[in-house]
């Protein structure tokens, strides 16, 4: 049982760190566009070393770390586990794992990660501006 639930609890870290990699694509965004950029060096950074490490993994046609870790957990509990995790779970892997080619996640995640460099170089956050001057 210890396993099915950290197979769940990875899914649901999965999930957030897929909002998290949108969340600083939209801030990216609206950042660019606009004057009040927000200028939370520690998010921005972490967000673009994380959008990189994604799509090189999509490139690289590699799994995601956190996805061999939950298919492994999830072996270890039942490898003929028809309907797994939890109802919620379940819905959150839909949209955590969705059933399309590898083009189709490839193509708009480097576009991001090609974006988001682009505007952490041309508006880099104040504390790392400071840094390079």
């Amino acid at each position: 049982m210890l396993y099915k639930i950290l197979a769940d609890m990875i899914v649901i870290i999965h999930f957030v760190w897929i909002l998290f990699m949108l969340l600083g694509f939209v801030l990216s965004l609206w950042g660019f566009f606009w004057k009040n950029f927000f200028d939370w060096w520690l998010f921005r950074t972490l967000h673009i070393c994380g959008i990189a490490y994604v799509a090189l993994l999509a490139s690289l046609r590699q799994y995601c770390p956190l996805t061999i870790f939950e298919n492994t957990l999830r072996a270890r509990y039942n490898p003929e586990l028809i309907y797994p995790g939890s109802f919620m779970v379940h819905y959150i892997e839909k949209l955590v794992y969705p059933d399309v080619k590898p083009l189709v996640l490839l193509i708009p995640t480097t576009f991001i990660a090609v974006f988001t460099v682009f505007v952490f170089i041309i508006k880099p956050p104040t504390k790392i501006r400071r840094i390079f001057r």
